[in-house]
């Protein structure tokens, strides 16, 4: 499970690397990318486990669709929690959360990258293509010289 959630945040910085760096050509997405990978390696494994461990009795499309909805909802909160806390002298609650907007919107984006990632790895079609690449890399490996 740790392996998957590796896997799973490593692909979801890159996709937002990836964005950043179509969405700005100025090279910020890499600089970007340096500060989203510790933060989904420190708070977003362990807040997929938490959600996988909330959604363990459930299945097919409700644990799929309540699984979704936790990681989006932990990932607004990682934004939502400091800006309420350390920006409520400027005005409503909305206010911060609106001045704070581009670290919500990726904060929310990449958990949701996140969660498709997760639920890609543990679906049977990326089983499945995983057992054949291990059948090729056997061949390969028996063809010795």
């Amino acid at each position: 499970m740790i392996l998957r959630k590796l896997f799973s945040a490593f692909g979801a910085t890159m996709v937002m690397v990836i964005l950043f760096s179509v969405l700005d050509q100025s090279g910020i997405g890499l600089f970007f990318g340096m500060y989203i990978l510790p933060i989904v390696l420190i708070y977003g494994i362990p807040s997929s486990m938490f959600t996988d461990f909330l959604t363990r009795r459930t299945r097919g499309l409700k644990r799929m669709a309540t699984a979704g909805s936790l990681h989006v909802f932990l990932g607004a909160l990682f934004v939502a929690v400091p800006t309420l806390i350390f920006d409520m002298e400027q005005g409503s609650w909305l206010t911060s959360i609106h001045n704070n907007g581009f670290f919500f919107f990726s904060a929310v984006v990449s958990a949701f990258i996140f969660w498709c990632f997760d639920e890609a790895l543990k679906s049977e079609w990326c089983g499945d293509v995983r057992r054949k690449c291990l059948g090729i890399l056997k061949r390969i490996g028996a063809m010795r010289i």
